[in-house]
This record gives structure tokens, sequence and C-alpha cells, in this order.
């Protein structure tokens, strides 16, 4: 269910030594009982431990022998489930040692290729020859059930330029893996690392790959995947959207309605989702039951405290009221927790201060994170900071020095670009808010839709169409970089929101 609210079309599933030594009837059941319940497709098997374990080219016959079984039993899985494709990995000690170790991995292919053909399914090779041993293996197979498994990050550990050997391997690649490497194979998310996608893409296209684009990404909360997923659409724009975009919602306490009523009041507005927000957060930390029963998607919760009250009993206070939403989000299905980075103010949370720009202040948002963040880790979900003019996390270098000491995937920001716009920025408004964007493309947990003031953001953020944002590189960055960010309309009633969607159509 979670992979198809992200926006994937399929789900590739990994099989252990245990799964295809298991009651195969058994597990065909539950993967079938997987494609019913998330209504995706199965397009393709791993054998997950054939590499660590040794495989179909092992040295030792008995491995091999076992091997040889596993990907039978892999076969007959993949021809139920109507998935055309097994993955077979040849790294660590799986990985072929010389010539030998080639034509072992040549005879094994050549009886298990004629075999998987009959049922329709392809086996595909992965592993660290470059494209002219795969070429060279495929002539010795000889089967048009046989492939290679592409992965567009691990040729850059073998010294090779992926988009090169994909030119070479040609219509042998009958899959791919969407990667990245820095200095290792997967070591961080797509854009972090040494990967040129444009290329790639450019490549695939030239070879006129037209199949499944797979990520093996780093395992991240839900918010960071969707965002994963976005990043591999601007290179590969052909693929059907991830979701419809724009995707509307509003904050539960300027809605106003019971859990009863919102589901029915969302239809009605035309939003399909909901940041949850004061008194309903404050019912659903005490009872969850009737959020869950609602129907309501809830796409974040918006637990705003002030992280670095003057007062200590206070701050006590609302720090432990972030902690307990971050525990409650992955019980009502929101990918995030978004709270504002706090004032020095005494009486007022969104009013700022000198010492707002103080060392004081900055060392308390510090250590605000430093207690925050065990729980959003510990409940697997996001805490997302939303910074402003009039807060301690008033400028992008500060967010920069926030994001750096912090590199946790938990921590994450609130795409609200209008809050860094103070009167002295309005000039350069939209470059600088297209800087924030480009900068924090990669962080952004939830997107805010409002407007900036006449007399900038330390004045006013009013509600979209009342200021002097120019709205339209903001949106245009929203769909075609992040068009999975729900955009959360901001200060207005529920009169207001059908005029607030209509101004963003038409900009957009």
């Amino acid at each position: 269910m979670l992979a198809r609210k992200l926006g994937f079309a399929g789900i590739e599933i990994a099989l252990g030594r245990d799964d295809v030594r298991a009651d195969a009837c058994a597990r065909l059941a539950s993967l079938r009982r997987v494609q019913e319940v998330a209504g995706l497709r199965i397009p393709s098997l791993i054998l997950s431990d054939h590499a660590p374990d040794g495989g179909i080219a092992d040295a030792n016959p008995d491995v091999r022998r076992r091997s040889k079984e596993d990907v039978r039993v892999a076969v007959a899985l993949a021809a139920e489930l109507g998935a055309d494709l097994v993955l077979v990995p040849f790294f660590n000690r799986g990985e072929l040692d010389g010539e030998a170790g080639f034509e072992r991995c040549a005879d094994s292919f050549s009886a298990l290729c004629a075999e998987a053909a009959g049922a329709g399914v392809s086996l595909c090779h992965e592993g660290t020859l470059p494209a002219r041993g795969v070429r060279r293996l495929a002539e010795r197979v000889g089967s048009a059930a046989f492939g290679c498994y592409f992965d567009l990050a691990n040729p850059l550990v073998q010294g090779l330029d992926p988009p090169t050997e994909l030119r070479a391997l040609g219509d042998l690649v009958q899959r791919v893996h969407f990667k990245e490497s820095r200095t290792r194979r997967g070591d961080t998310r797509p854009g972090f690392g040494c990967v040129d996608y444009a290329e790639c893409a450019r490549a695939l296209d030239e070879i006129g790959y037209d199949g499944w684009l797979v990520l093996e990404t780093p395992p991240s909360p839900p918010a960071l995947v969707a965002r994963d997923l976005s990043f591999a659409r601007t290179f590969f724009p052909s693929l059907a959207p991830a979701v419809p975009w724009p995707r509307f919602g509003g904050f539960t306490h300027e809605l106003g309605a019971p859990w009863r009523d919102l589901a029915a009041l969302g239809r009605e507005l035309g939003l399909e989702t909901v940041q949850l927000s004061r008194a309903l957060l404050d019912e659903c930390l005490d009872d969850p039951d009737p959020a869950r029963a609602s129907g309501v998607d809830i796409s974040s919760i918006g637990a705003y405290r002030n992280l670095i009250a003057t007062n200590e009993r206070e701050r006590r206070d609302n720090l432990d009221y972030v902690s307990r939403c971050l525990e409650l989000a992955p019980r009502i299905g929101a990918q995030a927790v978004s709270t504002h980075a706090g004032t020095r103010h005494p009486t007022h949370e969104w009013a700022d201060v000198p010492a707002n720009a103080g060392e004081d202040a900055w060392t308390s948002l510090l250590d605000a994170v430093e207690l925050l963040l065990p729980a959003a880790e510990s409940a697997g979900t996001v805490l997302a900071l939303e910074g402003s003019v009039l807060s301690v996390l008033r400028t992008v270098s500060r967010t920069i020095e926030l994001t750096d000491r912090f590199p946790s995937p938990h921590l994450q920001l609130v795409c609200d670009p209008y809050n860094y716009v103070s009167s002295d920025l309005l000039p350069a408004q939209e470059r600088v808010a297209l800087g924030f964007l480009d900068r924090f493309e990669h962080a952004f947990a939830v997107a805010h839709v409002k407007d900036v003031g006449p007399d900038g953001a330390e004045v006013s953020t009013p509600a979209v169409g009342s200021g002097v944002f120019v709205q339209q590189p903001y949106f245009e960055f929203l769909r075609t970089r992040r068009p999975d960010l729900p955009l959360i309309l901001e200060h207005l009633t529920r009169e207001q929101i059908p005029a607030a969607r209509r101004i963003v159509a038409s900009v957009a």
C-alpha cells in the first residue's frame, strides 16, 4: 500500500535462501497477497543470497547444484506471478574467479536459460564483468532468455563509465537499477554521487530501452523515498506521473471540522490530504482511532511549538509534545512532523527579537534537535523544521549549517520559501527563492503555499494571491522536481480554498 501511495508502479521482490527453500506454495500465496493488496505489478525477482553464499558458478559442485535449484524455484515463482525476469547476482563470493569461473557460469546459464525460456522468464546477470565480458558470456550461453541487469552505479566502482557500458551492451540490457555511488555501490541517495543520470538516460534512449527502472536506493523514511522517485522521473519524463499534481491539502485547524465530517469536506473543497494540527492533533494524541477510521489522508503533522522558548519549563513541554507527535506519526500514516525552529520572544512564538540572531539561541536549537532526532529515528519518521526570518533559523546559511551538522535522513525541512523573503530581499525575491529551492531540493518533506506581504515576510505572509511573491517559479519547481509533495494551503478559510486552488492552477 505504501509503495502505491508513493507513486510506484511495481515492486521487485528479493528472495532469500530461506524463501526459495521453504514451502513454495506458501511463499507464492504470500506474494500474491502482496500483489492484490498493493495493486502493483511484480516485474522481477532477485536471488538476494546467491552472491554472498556462492552461486551457479561456484567451484564447489554442491554449492552450484543447490544454487541452480534455487534459480529453478525462482523461475517457477516468477512465472506464476507474471514476472518476466529473475536477477542472478555475482558479487562477493559469487564473483567469477577467472576463466574457470566464467566457464562454470556459462555452462550453468546455458542449462538454466533453456528451462527458463519455456516458462517465459529471462535470467539476468548482474556483476562486475565489463560490457565486453557480458557480451562474451551471452555468446557462450546462446539463449534469448539470457540478459543483463544493468545497474547505473556499479560500473563506477570498477573504473568504468555507465553510459559507455550501456551503449556497448545494447539490447542485452533487460532491466535497470536506478542507484547512486559516491565511493561505494549504493552508498548515497540519487544526486549525491557520481552517476551522470542525464547521459545514462540518453544512452538508454539510444539503445531503445523502454523497460522498468527499479530504484535501489538506501533505506529511508517514505518522504525521502518519494523524493528519490521524483528525482528519477526528472531524467525520464516520458514515464507516467508518479502521483497526480497538484495535490492539495489544508491545516485541520483552518478547516475547522470534526473527524466525522472532515473527509466529506475535503472532497467538497478539492483537498486530497491534510496537515493535522491543533485541536484534532491533541485529540489524536489521546486517541488515534477516530483519525484512522475517518478515511482522511494525513500527509503530515503540524506540531508547531517553540523549540527555544526562554522559559525552560515551557521549552521542555514543547519538546515533549513534538516528541509525542513523532511517535504518533506512523500510527496514522503521516510521513513527517513539522514544527518551526522557534524564537527567544518571551510571549509570541512567531515574533522576532535580536536574541534570535545570537549564539545562545542557536545552541538552544541544536540542543533541541539533538533531543528530537532520536525520537524521529526510533519512530521511522521525519522531523521537518520550518525556518523564517522571524526565528532562529532565519537564513539559508543557518539552514545549511543545521543540515550539515545533522545529516540524518530523519531531519528534513518544510518547503516554505516565502518565510525567507524579508523586506531587504524583496527586489531579489525570485532569485533568492530559487536558490533556496535548488539547494534543498532533496530535503523537503512537506510544501506550504501562501504569499509574502508588500513589507516582507517579517511583517506578513498572507494567503496565496494576496501578496507580492512571484509564485510561478515556485510552482514550476514543485510540478517538475517535487511533484510528490502535497501543497498545504495556509491562512485560508474554507470559503477561500477553491479560489486558492484556481490561483495555483492558473499560475502553474
